[in-house]
């Protein structure tokens, strides 16, 4: 039995799928990309082949590894956006669970302080060097609304219980 959640996979699959097809795997994305530079087996370009060929989702999870410096996008003579493909790939796996452990801690850290990495006094010093007010506490109360009223308290506590699993 299709559950809507498996409807909802399949529709958005549906909609990456029509955005990269017109993708004719000329490899501009992935000669552009520096994360590929260094790191060959991270081609952004099998992303899109798994999608066009297949309609599935990679299984090696290197969409997590994308730089987001859209020099794919600038390059990609078919006009593919394959920066958002990677992005709507991350939401679609990171509401299986499947997100890697070092975004669900700062999703986490997010969450429960308010912030992702803690600011340092250098910052502040030079802050109040220049005149400028205090950067302002994040409300606890506010950061959980938000993440409930978007769905992310649902896909943390999937990711979170996922990692509990996995240990």
């Amino acid at each position: 039995m299709t559950t809507v959640t498996d409807n909802a996979k399949k529709k958005q699959i549906d909609e990456l799928r029509e955005a990269a097809r017109p993708c004719f795997q000329c490899g501009i994305c992935a000669s552009s990309c520096p994360v590929f530079r260094v790191a060959p087996d991270v081609n952004p370009r099998l992303a899109v082949d798994s999608i066009v060929s297949t309609g599935q989702v990679a299984e090696q999870g290197n969409e997590w590894l994308c730089a987001y410096c859209l020099m794919c996008d600038q390059r990609c003579p078919m006009g593919i956006s394959l920066a958002d493909i990677l992005i709507k790939l991350k939401n679609i796996s990171s509401a299986e669970g499947k997100a890697p452990s070092s975004v669900v801690q700062a999703v986490e850290s997010l969450f429960t302080t308010g912030i992702i990495a803690p600011g340092s006094t250098g910052v502040d010093r030079k802050r109040s060097q220049l005149g400028l007010p205090e950067l302002p506490k994040p409300n606890p109360e506010h950061i959980e609304k938000l993440f409930r009223a978007t769905g992310a308290m649902e896909i943390l506590e999937k990711n979170l219980a996922k990692e509990g699993s996995a240990q």
